[in-house]
This record gives C-alpha cells, structure tokens and sequence, in this order.
C-alpha cells in the first residue's frame, strides 16, 4: 500500500462517518483548552469572560459617545438656525477688516447672496460720507477689548441705503490673530423717528420763539390798551363833567322857554287890544291853547331829565287834559289818551303836540253842540280819543271824536280854517306823515308816521 493510499483512508472515513470526525475535533478542543494557559497562568474561560466584559464597556462607551455625537449634532444645528435666522446680522472680520463668516440676516440686510460676502471688505457696505467714521470705530475695536457702537450709513448691493447700529467687539484667540464680532441692527425707522422728534422740536423752538414774541406784543399792545383805558376814562370823565353841564345848562333853557311862553300866554289873557267879542276871546283861547302845547314840551322835558326824548303818555294825558280844563263848561266831554311806552324825539313830539291840540280844540268847539245827544245817537257818552302807537315798526297817531262829525261838503285836505290848515301842514311836512279822515262815527284823524331814516 502507497503513501496516498494511507492518506485517503482515514479521510474517506471521515467522511463516511461524520459524528465520528466531530467527536475527534471536540477531544482535539478539549485537549487544547486543557493545556492553554496565558502568560499569567490564567485559564481559557476567564480570559474569555474579561475578554467579552471588555467589549460589552467598549459598546456602551461606543453608544455613549455616539448620543454625545447626536446631541452635539442637534445643538450645532439649533445654533446654525439661531445665528443664520438672528433678528440681527452677524458678522466675523479678521484684523484686517475682511468678512470671514456671515449670517443670513446680515446677508438680507445687505441684499448679497452669504458666499459673495465671505472674504469681501465690509468698508465696500459703508456710505462715502460715514467711511471715515467707520475707519475709527474699527481702529478703537482693535485698540480695546470693551464693545464699540456706532451708527452708520449703509449701501446695499442695489445702491439703496439704511442706517445701521453697528455693535463690535475683538476677540483675542490663542495662538491665532483676533477676529472681530459685529452685530448689524436696521435702524432706520428709528433713526427717521428721531429726525422727525428733532425737527418737531426745532418747530416746536420756532413755535415758542413766535409765541414769545407774540407775548411781548400782546403786553405792549396790553400796555398801549391800557394808557388808552386811562385815557377814555379822563374823556369820559371830562365829557360827563361836560355833558353834565350842558344838561343844567338845557334844562335852565327849558325852564326859561315854559316860563316865557308861560309869560306870553299870561299876556293874552290880559290883552285887551282885541275888541271884547266872542270871537276875539276864541282867538286868544286858541293862541294860549298853541303856546301851552309847545311849553308843556318843555316843561315835560324838565320833569323827566331827558332832553332829547319825550315820554308821549305823560306829554298827552297833560295836553289834552289842559285843553279840556280851558273848556271848562265841557264836563260830559269824557277825554282818553292811550301813548303808554311811547317815546318820541324832540322834533316829531312837538309837532305831533301841536296837531293835537287843533284837533282836541275843534273836537270841543264844534263835535258835541247843544241839541246833539251822543247817548242817543252813538249809544255811549261823548268822548275825545288820543293814541299813539307803533305798528309794524311805524308810529300811528289817531285822535277821534264821537260827536255829530265834519259837514258832508269839507275837504279836509283844501280846507280854509287856520286850524285845518296848520295840521295839514305839519303833519305833510313836519311829520312826513300820511292822514286818514273817517266820518262814519264822528270824526277820526289818523296819520301814518314815517320812521326818521325814510325821510328824503
């Protein structure tokens, strides 16, 4: 038998018979185990054991550093998302003033995509007229370690410009030049908010530089109003002083004009150059009846104090009440004046006192004869009525009689009697008024005065 021979027996056994080739490799193990030792005398099974002890603190360390790997990895991303996301730019310059790092903001702010503003210069950014301001604050950075603040222009990659805040501080690194921290806030509203606060204020200077002057004008207009006060008050005093005289000096000229004429009525009744007839004593009654009308103006005038108005109540109730004493024998002749709240110039109460007392007087001598009976015919007594009244904004002067009235063929306005004639006249002309006759219950004059200023 061959060397080949005796090699493949044993393998073609094995093979035949494999329990028996595991139960030959197990003793082998076995036997293997047995002699193994390490060189610290040591079995298999323990340096095994510390062995698989070993790598269960490898795994564990190896977990451990991998959640530190995560939660380093969370806290870098969260980082990244505050500084590029930051309501401020962020900026890192090298000494040199060159942009090393960037955030988004600061990107935004300065309308430039981040990776062209990486290793660009950041004085390009500053407006011409703040470069030099720039200049210096970043030369004081370098200078000190405290935060420095300045407010600049800044131009955009579209030429348009903002106000900036710019905050920067140097930090120093080991072994490494220093770099420089600035942070970037738009200021703009602001800046425009404290130009507008300036400029309010400027007008609000110029507001109270005017309202100060205005004051310094108003007291020396006060102060000239003043001296004028003071001097229409000496006028005034001065002109009370002379009204207060030429009043003693009017009221004495109408005491001596009543006493005059009341002289003058006084010597027609002594006249005796008329012959003594009825119609000479007529006359002379109508002339003391006409200069008794024009005294009692002016001794109602003296009574009341007021000299150039005329209460008109008082003025007729004493006319009429004086011609009708002066026709003593007329007692059944009842007389009624109505002028309460009249009050009437000078000119007009004169004139209209003379034209009463010539219709009064002819109401006595002629509306009520002997053998007429007012009861009778007018079913009430006999009466002379006066009034005066305003009515819409116009005087209306009435005198009336219910006695037998005008004979049918006079014509008032052509009559020839003196008495007709002079009230006519003076109520045409003096008293620009219009006359109304009635005659249907005796016999009624009205006249529509015109006010003073619708006089031609």
């Amino acid at each position: 038998m061959n060397r080949k021979a005796k090699i493949a027996e044993p393998l073609k056994d094995q093979a035949d018979n494999p329990n028996t080739l595991r139960r030959k490799a197990e003793k082998r193990l076995k036997e293997k185990k047995e002699g193994f030792t390490d060189g610290e005398g040591r079995a298999p099974e323990k340096i095994i054991h510390e062995l698989e002890v070993h790598q269960i603190e490898l795994e564990m360390q190896n977990e451990a550093l991998r959640e530190t790997h995560l939660a380093l990895e969370e806290s870098r991303n969260k980082y990244i998302d505050l500084y590029d996301f930051a309501p401020v730019g962020y900026l890192t310059l090298s000494k040199n003033a060159i942009i090393e790092e960037g955030n988004l903001t600061c990107a935004a702010l300065l309308g430039v995509n981040r990776q062209n503003l990486i290793n660009d210069r950041f004085r390009r950014f500053v407006a011409k007229e703040d470069l030099k301001n720039w200049d210096r604050h970043f030369i004081s950075v370098l200078r000190s370690a405290d935060k420095q603040t300045s407010d600049l222009k800044l131009i955009k990659k579209d030429g348009s410009r903002f106000y900036a805040r710019v905050e920067s501080m140097r930090i120093d690194r080991e072994k490494k030049d220093p770099v420089i921290r600035i942070a970037i806030s738009d200021v703009t509203d602001n800046k425009r908010a404290e130009d507008e606060l300036i400029k309010s204020s400027i007008r609000v200077q110029e507001t109270n530089a005017e309202l100060t002057t205005a004051g310094d004008k108003l007291r020396e207009n006060e102060m000239k109003l003043t001296a004028a006060g003071n001097e229409l008050r000496r006028n005034e005093a001065r002109l009370t002083e002379s009204l207060a005289e030429k009043e003693i000096l009017l009221s004495e000229v109408h005491h001596r004009v009543k006493n005059n004429l009341t002289a003058f009525i006084s010597l027609l009744g002594l006249d005796s150059s008329h012959e003594d007839t009825e119609w000479g004593r007529a006359l002379r009654k109508d002339l003391q009846n006409r200069a008794r009308s024009m005294a009692l103006i002016h001794e109602t005038l003296y009574r009341t104090g007021k000299f150039s108005k005329v209460d008109m109540d008082i003025y007729l109730t004493t006319l009429v009440g004086q011609v009708a004493d002066s026709y003593g024998g007329s007692a059944a002749i009842r007389p009624e004046v109505s002028a309460r709240g009249v009050i009437l110039d000078l000119a007009r109460a004169s004139t209209a006192g003379l034209i009463i007392n010539e219709l009064v007087t002819n109401s006595f001598k002629y509306a009520f004869p002997p053998d007429f009976d007012c009861m009778a015919v007018r079913k009430e007594p006999c009466t002379i009525r006066v009034s005066l009244a305003c009515d819409s904004g116009r005087y209306v002067l009435t005198v009336a009689d219910n006695g037998r009235g005008l004979p049918p063929e006079l014509d008032v306005p052509a009559a020839k009697s003196l008495g007709l004639k002079l009230v006519n006249f003076l109520a045409r002309h003096q008293l620009r008024a219009e006359i109304e006759v009635r005659t249907d219950k005796g016999t009624e004059f009205i006249f529509h005065l015109k006010n003073k200023d619708e006089y031609s």
